[in-house]
C-alpha cells in the first residue's frame, strides 16, 4: 500500500514537472518570437524609387551618414544595393543613361564627358563582395582612400571615408550588433531557469518523501 502511494505521488510530481517545463518552453518561444502586426488597414507598399535620395534620421549614426555618402559617390556604378553595375541596375536609369560606355559617357572616347569606367564593376555588398576580403574596417577604409572615387582618389574628407566604410562594413554583416544576442540570451536564461525550477521541485519531492516515510 505504501509503495503504491509513493508511486502515485511520484507520478503526480512528474506530471507537475512536465507541466512546468512545458509552460517555460512556451513562454520562451512567445517572448523570443518576433512580433507580427496584424492590421487590415495597412496599405500596400508603394513602388520603391530606387534612385531616391536616402532619408537621414534626426539622430543619424555613422552608418546612416555612410548610406548618404554611398548614394552620392558610389551608387551609380556599384548599384543601389551594392550589386555592382549589372544590366538590371542600368535599366533603372533613364534610357539615354543606360549605356554607360556609349558616346559622350564613360567609354573612354575623346569627347566623353565622364571619366572612363571598366565594363565590369564588382559588387560591394553581399557574399560575392570584394569587401569581404578585408580583415578589418581600417583596411577597407585605407583601400577606399587610395582608390575611390576612381576619378579623384582620396578627395573625400576623412569623415566621409569613415562613414561610407561603416556603411559597407555593416551592410556586409561584418559587425556584430548586440541585438543579435537577445534571442540567444532569452533561450539560455530560460533553460537555466528551467533547470533551477526542476531541481527545486525534485528536492522538495525528496524531502516530502523522507518526512512521510
Amino acid at each position: 500500500m505504501d509503495q503504491l502511494l509513493t508511486s502515485h505521488r511520484s507520478n503526480r510530481w512528474r506530471r507537475r514537472c512536465a507541466a512546468c517545463l512545458l509552460l517555460i518552453v512556451v513562454a520562451t518561444l512567445f517572448f523570443s518570437a518576433p512580433s507580427v502586426r496584424s492590421d487590415s488597414s495597412i496599405t500596400p507598399t508603394p513602388t520603391l524609387d530606387r534612385l531616391a535620395t536616402p532619408v537621414v534620421p534626426d539622430n543619424p549614426t555613422p552608418i546612416d551618414l555612410g548610406r548618404q555618402v554611398y548614394y552620392l559617390h558610389c551608387m551609380s556604378c556599384h548599384g543601389d544595393v551594392g550589386q555592382g553595375l549589372t544590366d538590371e541596375w542600368r535599366q533603372v536609369w533613364v534610357e539615354d543613361h543606360q549605356n554607360c560606355w556609349g558616346k559622350g559617357c564613360h567609354g573612354g572616347h575623346a569627347d566623353d564627358e565622364g571619366f572612363p569606367i571598366p565594363k565590369t564593376i564588382p559588387a560591394v555588398i553581399g557574399p560575392e563582395s570584394a569587401m569581404m576580403h578585408y580583415a578589418s574596417s581600417d583596411e577597407l577604409q585605407a583601400y577606399l582612400v587610395q582608390t575611390h572615387p576612381p576619378q579623384w582618389p582620396g578627395t573625400l574628407d576623412k569623415i566621409a571615408y569613415e562613414e561610407v566604410t561603416a556603411y559597407l562594413w555593416h551592410e556586409n554583416q561584418r559587425d556584430t550588433p548586440a541585438v543579435q544576442f537577445v534571442p540567444v540570451a532569452i533561450v539560455a536564461g530560460s533553460l537555466l531557469l528551467t533547470a533551477i525550477v526542476l531541481l527545486l521541485i525534485y528536492r522538495t519531492w525528496r524531502m516530502r518523501n523522507r518526512n512521510e516515510a
